[in-house]
């Protein structure tokens, strides 16, 4: 009988099951075909690591813990220091944890001990979202393919995956808390609603009645597996939609089950933001075969910033068009509608699935998911994980080479010799900015500054030197190892068995950065991006001590080289008499001198292409290594604001605002202004606008100020007061202090929203939503129009306290 055909897929969710007391990975997944697949592997032996002289130690531990070792064996691998390493087998997954806080307990380090079961078997097989299947498969319940312990390997296809938005409406009362009403499903061909509707009472044409709430869930399971999605999404659907339903659920005696395999929906909340410590990550929501992206975290995941995250305001941003019905605080709203108007209910709960589908693609953010899963090897739904994701990537080369790597949390002895970074890492180079109003200004930008640097000077953990291991100082610049300003030095390759390793982060950077250019050329934007984020991510896990590679000399050599190359590119351009005006961490202003716009963009051309000349000239005389740096001609600033500190005569760092001009139009760019700021009000953000764009047009600001400050008075402008600032904790929970958000939530009837919409009335703040006293315009006078408009009447010789007439303001206002 015939070998069947390979087959690829792309994995979905990488988990495990206990068959017989023994571990089976389980790989589900959607094929090219549009078939949905598992793979059921038992091969795959749950294991980590030990130094070998510590083997005798580990195999006679205390009889609690020695019942789950398996064995001790020797192993064909080295530890980063090249020691000797023996691999531990324990019986099941969850008998490694116990057994290797036992020997970290006794001073024992392990290495990759809290390494995933079945990441571990992805990590050791090279593969990244896409997979090569080799062998039979049968049909199982809800699973179109199941393939027993095939032959896999890494494969190059990207899915179009199928995806189901949903969205629930409850009933807002204290109590009948989280009751469903309706549920709303868009996607993979559905346009539909579900809603509770007793069989005496009237049920809208095309509404799916359901007699009661339990007949309702389980309605709503057997679409969702008739659809058969991919994904799962809605709007904050784990933390509510998804809760609600298996709370729901467990009311009716039953469980949530909206898999391709068995077993309930599972929801969690992260221990450890991105894998580390810290604050808590946000949830997540487990389903067998299948994948639940939330929209708002994939939103933030891809660094998509909005002024709400509330689904009407982000649909509005992107879309253009927001909910159906404005249901207020609280949503009594919802329940009357159930009660007299179900036509409406139903078109508003649709709506809302709809949109929040179609803000995922008009982003193409599930897309994006699907990119950075290829590239990492994390499942979709743990897009934001970039720890995880560099341990992926570090790990899957170390394993090629024979090399484990510590596990988080081992005891290790510290590095000695100080290269001093004891107090911890050090972030970007800040040039002090020359306060002022500038025209034709240049802005030159390294193209992926640290991610560069790394390529360049082999900066990575694999290649790093310990102090007491480096070689002696008479060796020559070009044979010894590469040193950076902060004192860490790094071997320029690394020699195994007489033949030269490159260094693993360096080689991923330099498969990556022609890869992302490939991406730009043929317009494929989504790979493009995917690409540039996992890069700039580097750094920052090397930053973090929740990865296992963190260490502060590493990191701060990466910082260090970034500031040495900013400086000496400052030098060289202001050797050239070019005045540099600023500069942070990767970019340089720089003053043209030119009057003509054009003059200065040709300028901007003839600048660079000099600069990255001298630049790889420097490196290679004084380091023996090629340049992998390039500095680019980002933008010309017709005019560029440069403002002071508040109340000080410094330049602000971090703040800026230029007139451009781009495809024939001019507009104003802010950077860490009130205007980009989230928790200033409209208010503040146009009248800064206004106020920039008149400087820049020679327009008056005096009249227009003035005429702003009549209309607060007349409380023509009262929807532009509201300030939005989002709750981290419950209301109670704030005790030391209470700022103002805080104090108007605890004035809040009903469900507390993420954000809080306030105003500042002369009671102090009150909800947006339930004002019952004056509004204090005196304090929208002196903290949100002053604080803007002082830097631009500073610059044209006007007093903000002579306009707004301060003697009299209190009487005014």
């Amino acid at each position: 009988m015939p070998e069947p055909a390979p087959v690829r897929g792309f994995i979905l969710q990488p988990t495990y099951r206990i068959e017989g007391g023994r571990p089976v990975v389980c790989l589900y997944g959607t094929l090219e075909t549009g078939e949905s697949f598992l793979i059921r592997d038992r091969r795959q032996v749950p294991c980590f690591w030990v130094l070998e002289e510590h083997a005798g130690r580990a195999a006679e531990l205390g009889a609690d813990v020695a019942r789950l070792v398996e064995r001790v064996v020797s192993a064909d691998r080295v530890t980063l220091d090249g020691a000797p390493a023996a691999r531990v087998e324990v019986r099941r997954p969850p008998d490694a944890p116990p057994v290797r806080d036992r020997l970290h307990h006794q001073g024992i380090p392990t290495f990759e001990a809290d390494v995933r079961f079945a990441v571990r078997y992805l990590i050791d097989r090279s593969i990244r979202g896409s997979v090569t299947i080799r062998g039979a498969s049968t049909r199982g319940p809800g699973i179109d393919r199941v393939f027993e312990d095939p032959e896999v390997e890494p494969a190059a296809w990207t899915p179009d995956l199928s995806v189901l938005s949903f969205d629930l409406e409850t009933d807002p009362r204290p109590d009948h808390p989280d009751t469903i009403l309706s549920v709303a499903l868009y996607g993979c061909g559905a346009s539909e609603v579900l809603m509770v509707c007793p069989e005496t009472s009237p049920c809208p044409d095309g509404v799916v009645r359901c007699p009661t709430e339990g007949e309702l869930l389980a309605a709503f399971a057997h679409r969702v597996r008739d659809l058969d999605p991919d994904v799962l999404t809605g709007w904050n659907v784990i933390d509510f939609d998804l809760r609600v339903l298996t709370e729901a659920a467990e009311r009716w005696g039953g469980i949530l089950e909206l898999g391709r395999g068995p077993g309930a929906v599972r929801i969690a909340r992260s221990r450890r933001a991105d894998g580390g410590g810290g604050r808590r990550g946000p949830a997540s929501a487990s389903v067998s075969g299948r994948v639940v992206l939330d929209g708002i975290q994939l939103l933030r995941g891809a660094s998509v910033r909005m002024a709400s995250y509330a689904l009407d305001a982000v649909a509005r941003e992107v879309l253009g068009e927001g909910k159906t019905v404005d249901l207020g605080e609280g949503g009594i709203e919802v329940l009357r509608l159930w009660r007299e108007d179900r036509d409406t209910l139903a078109e508003y709960n649709l709506t809302d699935a709809r949109l929040a589908l179609e803000i995922l693609e008009r982003l193409e953010l599930v897309e994006l998911a699907v990119e950075r899963s290829r590239l990492t090897g994390l499942p979709p739904d743990r897009m934001g994980a970039s720890i995880a994701a560099f341990d992926f990537l570090y790990l899957s080369e170390l394993g090629r080479r024979g090399i484990v790597a510590p596990s988080v949390g081992a005891p290790a002895e510290d590095d000695e010799g100080g290269d001093g970074d004891a107090a911890g890492t050090a972030g970007g180079t800040v040039l002090a900015p020359r306060p002022g109003v500038y025209e034709n200004v240049l802005v030159f930008d390294f193209r992926s500054l640290y991610p560069s640097v790394i390529r360049t000077f082999g900066i990575d953990p694999f290649q790093y030197l310990p102090a007491g291991d480096r070689p002696s100082p008479g060796e020559t610049e070009d044979e010894g190892p590469v040193v950076a300003p902060n004192g860490a030095a790094f071997r320029r390759d690394r020699d195994r068995g007489g033949t030269a390793e490159p260094g693993i982060l360096p080689a991923l950077l330099d498969d990556l950065f022609p890869r992302r250019e490939a991406a730009r050329r043929r317009g494929d934007r989504v790979a493009s991006y995917a690409i540039k984020i996992l890069m700039n991510s580097f750094y920052g896990v090397l930053a973090t001590p929740a990865c296992r590679f963190y260490n502060p000399r590493i990191a701060n050599a990466i910082t260090g080289f970034g500031r040495s190359v900013l400086l000496w590119s400052r030098d060289r351009i202001e050797g050239w008499g070019h005045g540099v005006l600023y500069g942070d961490t990767d970019s340089l202003f720089v003053r043209s001198g030119r009057a003509d716009p054009a003059a200065a963009r040709t300028l901007g051309a003839e600048l660079v292409e000099r600069l990255n000349r001298a630049l790889a000239g420097w490196i290679a005389e004084r380091w023996h290594l090629e340049s992998r740096l390039e500095m680019q001609f980002e933008r010309l600033y017709l005019k560029l604001v440069l403002p002071s500190t508040r109340g000080g005569r410094r330049g602000a760092a971090k703040r800026y605002v230029g007139l451009v001009e781009e495809e024939g139009e001019r507009r104003t760019v802010f950077t860490g202004m009130e205007v980009v700021r989230r928790d200033w009000t409209d208010l503040a953000r146009t009248v800064q606008q206004e106020l920039y764009e008149r400087l820049f047009s020679d327009r008056p600001v005096e009249e227009y100020l003035r005429g702003v400050l009549d209309n607060l008075r007349e409380g023509r402008l009262d929807e532009l007061l509201v300030y939005h600032k989002g709750l981290r904790k419950a209301p109670s929970a704030y005790t030391a202090t209470t700022p103002p958000h805080v104090r108007a939530a605890r004035k809040l009837r009903g469900p507390l929203p993420d954000v809080v919409a306030y105003v500042m009335t002369v009671a102090g703040p009150e909800p947006a939503s339930d004002v019952r006293h004056d509004l204090d315009y005196g304090h929208y006078v002196d903290k949100q129009l002053r604080p803007v408009a002082e830097p631009v009447l500073g610059l044209v010789g006007l007093d903000f306290d002579a306009i707004t007439g301060q003697g009299h303001q209190l009487g005014l206002f």
